[in-house]
């Protein structure tokens, strides 16, 4: 019995690993070997949970064995074992104070996480993503000052600026109920490599200090209704490789641009690939920015984006471009169709290109 129920939580837990993944790889991230690393540790879940569930028909409180201080990750998913009961996480935090990773999967009963989790001093990896409950981090969390990746709940109100402790930080996944995100925190994380922020209804803003994230190579931005600007810092983070910016419908790309050409330097940037979909208050594409990564962009996908009237002229410079989808972009695709469309000279010298639904219903793909 102990085994069969061990095993139906190894597939949930695949299964919801999966779903993970899934959404992730459609963001590009290129977690495979994350995903692979989360999956791994299942097998060795499984034996656990199997003699956990032996134990707690005999008895109604689990006991951590002796050597249970050797744990190094700790899943807790509500929807697969039962309601997460607060005494026994504040014991977990307690008991195994060599955690590496600890991950809340689901919408874990308790409502705050205790302060001693600032204890777990060796804790690299924190996820609570589906938590909508938590509202607030403790202060204390931010003395973790060897956690790598950090994904944070959509319940929480506002990220503080103490995050800016968090030297270590590499991953940074956040949702915020704050309009805008203050200087001096985010801005400040010099080792951080991937941001994603998303799911923020009320973010008007982000931050205008962004140019202190000097490591960044992933920058996504995706469900933020509300947020209207990016930052001018924006075309500063020189290491940034990837760009996607999806969902926001009050975004107006072009709030990144300079206007003053006295102001207008050339930019060296370093963007591979460059995503902009369903973006429908953006009437004009970013020129700047994509003429500062004329020597590195290769993939460049516009989807969803009505008002887009025209390809801009540096997309001409762009030498290393590879890869040109245009979807869902009516106007932008009748300029783009194959020599006849206006702006097909453009864009003729790019070796792959996928244009689609320019009100005639076809498609052209090169």
């Amino acid at each position: 019995m102990a085994e069969a129920f061990a095993a139906e939580i190894a597939k949930s837990l695949l299964w919801k690993l999966g779903s993970f993944a899934e959404q992730e790889f459609c963001l590009a991230w290129g977690l495979e070997a994350d995903i692979g690393r989360l999956e791994k540790r299942v097998s060795a879940i499984t034996a656990v949970l199997s003699d956990a569930e032996q134990k707690q028909s005999k008895n109604d409180k689990i006991r951590f064995p002796n050597n249970f201080h050797q744990v190094r990750s700790i899943v807790f998913a509500d929807s697969i074992v039962g309601p997460t009961c607060k005494i026994d996480f504040e014991k977990c935090l307690s008991e195994f104070k060599h955690l590496r990773s600890l991950e809340l999967l689901d919408d874990s009963a308790f409502e705050a996480f205790p302060e001693r989790i600032g204890a777990l001093k060796h804790l690299r990896y924190l996820y609570f993503g589906i938590n909508i409950k938590i509202k607030r981090l403790p202060k204390s969390i931010f003395k973790l000052q060897n956690l790598q990746a950090l994904v944070v709940g959509c319940g929480i109100e506002e990220l503080p600026k103490d995050v800016r402790y968090m030297t270590s930080l590499r991953f940074l996944d956040l949702s915020t109920q704050q309009k805008r995100l203050p200087e001096g925190g985010i801005g400040c994380l010099e080792c951080l490599q991937t941001l994603s922020i998303g799911f923020c209804a009320n973010l008007e803003n982000l931050c205008e200090d962004m140019q202190g994230l000097k490591s960044l190579r992933k920058f996504v931005i995706i469900n933020c209704g509300s947020l209207i600007s990016l930052p001018r810092s924006i075309k500063y983070l020189t290491t940034l490789e990837e760009l996607f910016i999806m969902n926001c419908d009050e975004l107006d790309l072009m709030t990144i641009e300079e206007k003053n050409e006295e102001k207008i330097q050339p930019l060296s940037l370093s963007l591979r690939i460059v995503m902009f979909a369903n973006l429908p208050s953006t009437t004009a594409l970013p020129e700047q920015l994509l003429q500062g990564s004329a020597e590195f962009l290769q993939t460049f996908i516009i989807g969803d984006c009505p008002n887009i009237e025209e390809i801009p002229d540096c997309i001409s410079n762009l030498k290393k471009l590879q890869h040109l989808e245009i979807i869902d972009c009516p106007r932008l695709s009748k300029r783009c169709r194959r020599e006849t469309g206006e702006d097909w000279p453009k864009i003729k010298h790019i070796p792959k290109i996928e244009v689609g639904n320019d009100d005639s219903g076809e498609k052209t793909s090169d």
